[in-house]
């Protein structure tokens, strides 16, 4: 009898550990998948942040391109003068000036930044998202490259400019203009001739004429930008 008893005794003891052991298991277990939810409800967290950086960085690109476009036009109308060596078109020639108006794309990197200094970057290797995020930052590196180095052209076409020519004449016209409001027939306007006809201006308008890092880095920034966007919504409303 004491042999049965003990038996029992042993069996019970078994089975209570074994309730115990499932019971750390089943905690282990819940705890596994609130941790997996935590740190996936904090990568989409980033993944939306720099869903919203995109958005912001493709409406500034739509904007700059109107910009550029806009200057662009007026270059090739006043190459056409320059071309021609007809300075009779002051008016058209002056146009130029608007190739000496800087422009920069800015793009908020916060959430791609953030992203990279966590520790959930490598839970999308491998990924469309993660493929996206590449091609999308490279190309805005390059861009900013590629517009670096035609602002400080300029810049540099506009100092030689001031070292060379009397501004004098330019900002009195610029003054009359745009601060007295006064119609002006700048056709009639001869002392700016100097100016317009100084190499760094010509060279300043045809840079701009033979520039095509925008035309090509604009539209391909939109692309790739509203490509990581879907694919980040698609990643976001899918449980990982």
């Amino acid at each position: 009898m004491s042999e049965n008893k003990t038996s029992k005794y042993f069996k019970y003891a078994i089975g209570e550990i074994i309730l115990v052991v499932i019971g750390i298991l089943i905690a282990l277990q819940i705890n596994n998948t609130n941790e997996q939810r935590k740190e996936t409800k904090e990568l989409k967290e980033y993944l939306h942040k720099i869903s919203t950086n995109v958005k912001s960085d493709i409406d500034q690109v739509e904007k700059l391109k109107i910009r550029r476009d806009t200057v662009r036009a007026k270059a090739i109308r006043s190459s056409k003068a320059l071309r021609a060596n007809d300075f009779s078109k002051i008016e058209d020639i002056f146009l130029g000036r608007s190739c000496f108006v800087e422009f920069y794309f800015i793009p908020d990197k916060s959430g791609f930044e953030a992203l990279k200094s966590s520790s959930y970057l490598g839970k999308i290797n491998n990924t469309k998202v993660d493929s996206l995020l590449s091609l999308y930052y490279s190309r805005v590196d390059k861009t900013h490259a590629d517009e670096l180095s035609y602002n400080t052209f300029i810049e540099n076409m506009e100092v030689k400019l001031s070292e060379r020519i009397d501004l004098t004449s330019l900002y009195l016209l610029y003054s009359k203009i745009y601060i007295n409001n006064e119609a002006i027939d700048i056709n009639e306007y001869t002392d700016i001739l100097p100016y317009i006809q100084d190499n760094a201006f010509k060279s300043a308008i045809f840079r701009t004429l033979s520039e095509r890092t925008y035309l090509g880095n604009y539209p391909k920034l939109i692309e790739l930008g509203n490509a990581l966007i879907q694919e980040i919504n698609m990643f976001c409303n899918n449980d990982y």
